[in-house]
């Protein structure tokens, strides 16, 4: 039998190349989306809203791995904190313990060991801080939670190939702190299955 995971936040930049990796890996995956989507045998499209806590709660059955790449939503700046707490609600409520959470680095803890440019930067675009602070609030959320939880916090995240050379929690001199979404994806389905980092947060960097 197919290992179910369900994807909230699929259909974008990260979302979208994890499902093509899971679905690859003969894994069964669901995926919230509010847009119509044609489903096939492997990928369940739902229609619906993630700040649906009932729809949420129907969606996730027992046995079910759940990975959250919600973006920040300009027209609902809470998006990702109030999604997370209803997924999170929904996988206590119904047995279902494994998640994986893609955050940024720079939120939660992690604010304080940024460049000061890159505070500047975040704390000058009313856009960003606000995501930052959503993703924050997000953090406390998973960490709070019961479940066994990763995240997953990457430097910043730019269109790319997979390749092999970025480094976790470990940056160098060598580093250039941008990240592939390919090597984002491939870093959360690899954790899926290997379970290396329960209960930790993760930086990700090229």
């Amino acid at each position: 039998m197919k290992e179910r995971i369900i994807v909230f936040g699929g259909t974008g930049n990260v979302g979208q190349v994890i499902i093509k990796k899971l679905v690859n890996n003969n894994h069964s995956v669901v995926v919230l989306t509010r847009q119509e989507k044609p489903s096939t045998d492997s990928l369940k499209f739902v229609i619906g809203n993630v700040l649906d806590e009932k729809l949420v709660e129907k969606i996730i059955k027992p046995s079910d791995k759940v990975i959250i790449t919600l973006g920040f939503n300009n027209s609902s700046p809470d998006t990702m904190s109030k999604g997370t707490a209803n997924i999170i609600s929904a996988m206590e409520k119904n047995g279902a313990k494994r998640l994986i959470c893609l955050s940024a680095q720079g939120a939660g803890d992690s604010w304080d060991y940024m460049p000061e440019d890159f505070k500047k930067m975040v704390s000058d675009d009313e856009i960003l801080a606000a995501s930052f602070k959503d993703h924050s609030i997000q953090e406390d959320f998973v960490r709070h939670s019961n479940l066994d939880w990763t995240i997953v916090r990457p430097t910043e995240i730019i269109p790319g190939e997979e390749g092999s050379t970025f480094t976790i929690n470990r940056p160098t001199d060598k580093s250039k702190f941008k990240i592939s979404n390919s090597d984002v994806a491939q870093f959360i389905v690899t954790e899926l299955t290997d379970d290396k980092f329960i209960r930790q947060v993760v930086m990700i960097t090229d």
